[in-house]
């Protein structure tokens, strides 16, 4: 398995493309730290706060990211290939989500450290920039980074299904950003709990003592939609 995600790795950072999503979005960070300052909210804490607030607009590339690791394979019609040697599918399919998991790591190390780091340098720290501050952002960022991880499982699992790009993406949406209207639609709100969605937005807003819930969630959803993944991809024909 670490040969295979060796392999996906090593072809995606030798594509023009990954560093140009990175430099794109390193550069909104900084225009966002520029506007935010030039507007009066010149504080590290309030810019770190407010990061914090738009944790739910990550999710629109996390498809983007599951379509640079098996995309580009699923159009070259090459993981036959890779079966044909004798690699089993549930590793392969494991492959991929660890790699597109490890992509998107990288990239969500490079954007926080580019946001994190400017506005450090270039905005006033205030009283409430502290040690206690530092702490209770990291635990927030890091029980997001599951939430994340989940997100790209649910996606992957779209993919292996439905091999077009396109609908997968759209079904990853559609799920992810609309299942808590469907559970209103049906008076089944309590759900809503359950969902990766509202996990989100309580991470933003809960004690860090309560972040637990989002971490457990999170980690029983990449399990589930892992294991479903694996069991379709093994028995899924591969063109």
């Amino acid at each position: 398995m670490l040969k295979l995600i060796h392999a996906d790795l090593y072809r995606i950072f030798h594509r023009f493309y990954f560093y140009t999503m990175m430099a794109a979005l390193s550069g909104l960070c900084i225009l966002l730290v520029t506007v935010m300052k030039s507007n009066g909210f010149g504080t590290v804490s309030v810019a770190w706060k407010f990061f914090l607030s738009i944790l739910i607009y990550p999710v629109f590339l996390l498809p983007m990211l599951t379509g640079i690791v098996a995309g580009e394979e699923n159009r070259n019609h090459t993981l036959k290939n890779t079966v044909s040697f004798g690699v089993s599918r549930p590793v392969l399919y494991l492959s991929k989500t660890f790699s597109t998991i490890l992509l998107g790591v990288v990239l969500m190390a490079v954007v926080l450290g580019v946001y994190c780091g400017f506005s450090f340098l270039t905005m006033t720290r205030d009283s409430a920039f502290s040690s206690g501050f530092i702490q209770d952002f990291a635990a927030r960022v890091a029980s997001v980074c599951l939430v994340y991880m989940a997100a790209i499982a649910i996606s992957i699992f779209f993919t292996a299904i439905f091999r077009r790009n396109s609908l997968s993406i759209f079904l990853f949406y559609g799920v992810f950003f609309f299942t808590d209207s469907l559970f209103k639609l049906l008076h089944q709100t309590d759900l809503n709990i359950f969902l990766l969605k509202t996990q989100i937005f309580r991470i933003e807003s809960v004690p860090v003592v309560q972040l637990f819930q989002p971490v457990l969630i999170s980690l029983g959803t990449l399990a589930v939609f892992t294991v479903l993944g694996m069991a379709w991809f093994r028995r899924s024909d591969i063109s």
